[in-house]
């Protein structure tokens, strides 16, 4: 069993695990502290990879519950995720694009199955000390053209189920080449 660092949750314990086994180099951001970048503070990202096909992959790491039957079709996946954090992963990705053009920034949402049965339509299940993941990510500037207000209350934005589907992909495919997600 890896070692968990403190503060770490459990979808981050099994995203690294993931990438240590795919053989991916990464660079956890500390989030204890916000960066001033411009004018103004900014929410850091959660990780930084370097793909094999090179540039680099700014990663928001969204942690999520699946208790459905079915990954068929992708309903009833939550994606759901702060204003804030999609505000601030595109300044980090304008940020990182003055310095190299071989940037990108993704949403990774990590779906921790809860279903011992539930059939994962064919999508890559990552098994991490018992629990079983699927990770899907999705290209910042797709999340931002399609997202919606979930919760003015909570300052959080959507997209819908059909959006999800359509511009969603296997995150494996994030360091295999991210010109290819669309193949």
């Amino acid at each position: 069993m890896a070692m968990q660092r403190k503060g770490q949750n459990d979808y981050e314990r099994a995203f690294e695990g993931l990438l240590r086994e795919e053989g991916v180099r990464f660079k956890r951001v500390d989030q204890t502290h916000r960066c001033v970048v411009g004018q103004g503070e900014v929410k850091t990202f959660d990780y930084l990879l370097y793909p094999r096909r090179g540039g680099c992959v700014l990663v928001e790491l969204k942690g999520r519950i699946f208790e459905g039957d079915t990954l068929a079709g992708r309903r009833r996946l939550e994606n759901w995720a702060l204003a804030e954090d999609a505000a601030a992963l595109a300044r980090w990705q304008e940020r990182f694009m003055a310095e190299t053009s071989e940037t990108e920034a993704v949403f990774v949402f990590a779906y921790r199955i809860n279903k011992i049965a539930a059939d994962a339509d064919g999508l890559a299940v990552y098994d991490d000390n018992g629990r079983r993941y699927v990770f899907l990510a999705i290209r910042l500037q797709d999340y931002r053209r399609c997202m919606k207000r979930r919760s003015p209350r909570w300052k959080t934005v959507t997209l819908s189920a059909e959006d999800f589907r359509r511009h969603s992909f296997c995150a494996e495919r994030i360091w295999l080449g991210l010109q290819n997600i669309d193949e």
